[in-house]
């Protein structure tokens, strides 16, 4: 027995033709947008991870095509019996320029101090130093992320405020992370730097060290404890040797700003310290 079937009417077929058409097309679109959407996350650098304010320096590089400012302003006092002297610098500047995933180029000024002594007052300009980082390995389980980073200070400050010769440094930086999200940065390497003595140069090895931890406070502020300095193997040098402990508040994705304060351990370094200072990111 045969049946027969109906033949859709073109009035109705079109219709419905019309509007399959157009929420296929719309669907497409919208899973490429939301694909799309979640890679531009993957791919988008992470919260603004900065150098200061503590002396040791963060294995993280700044992201390829980025320009990041670290700026700020220091007071040191000074009192060892014969007088005091009080130091005011700024701008206290460190530029970062992020070459590719594993270079990253920088220049570091401390700029202008400004002396307030028993002695007198005066102020200059301060050497300027040149630099990179270079990224070796990721932190993965107990193997700590790290990096290396090298600079070279140029002698272009002004009389009273210059190191006189070239100096270079090598620092190897490495960080591990910690339950609770804490963290551990550590930084050790030499300086070669030269003096004049008796009218002749000789150059000295200094081995620079600095050990911070830190840990999130709630929100976007943060805590850290640092103690850093170094061991001078010139024939008449002396160690230095500082402790400091400060925050920093994270402003958004791009923006942080940083209070500190530092207490010297040794003769020959200041008595203590107190410094405020901002970091930003410019995406290339």
């Amino acid at each position: 027995m045969s049946v027969m079937r109906r033949r859709p009417r073109r009035g109705r077929l079109a219709p419905l033709l019309i509007a399959a058409l157009v929420a296929g097309s719309g669907a497409f679109p919208a899973g490429a947008q939301e694909e799309g959407a979640q890679e531009e996350e993957a791919a988008a650098p992470g919260p603004i991870v900065t150098d200061r304010p503590t002396d040791s320096a963060s294995p993280v590089l700044v992201p390829p095509r980025t320009l990041q400012i670290e700026a700020g302003y220091k007071f040191t006092h000074t009192d060892d019996g014969s007088g005091r002297t009080d130091t005011h610098e700024l701008p206290d500047l460190l530029a970062r320029f992020g070459i590719n995933e594993r270079v990253e180029a920088r220049l570091t000024a401390t700029g202008w101090t400004f002396r307030d002594a028993t002695a007198g007052d005066d102020d200059g300009f301060n050497d300027v130093s040149l630099g990179a980082k270079f990224a070796l390995g990721e932190g993965r389980g107990r193997r700590p992320r790290t990096s290396l980073l090298a600079d070279v200070s140029l002698p272009v400050g002004q009389t009273g405020f210059t190191n006189d010769y070239v100096i270079p440094k090598v620092l190897f930086l490495a960080e591990h992370g910690l339950t609770g999200g804490a963290g551990l940065i550590w930084n050790l390497g030499p300086s070669f730097v030269s003096r004049k003595k008796d009218d002749e140069r000789r150059t000295d090895v200094v081995l620079n060290y600095a050990i911070a931890m830190s840990g999130a406070l709630g929100g976007p502020w943060s805590l850290f404890g640092e103690v850093y300095g170094n061991f001078d193997f010139g024939s008449d040098s002396s160690d230095s040797h500082t402790v400091q402990a400060g925050t920093t508040v994270l402003l958004g994705r791009t923006f942080q700003l940083d209070v500190r304060v530092g207490y010297g351990l040794v003769s020959g370094v200041p008595d203590w310290l107190a410094g405020a200072g901002l970091a930003f990111r410019i995406p290339g």
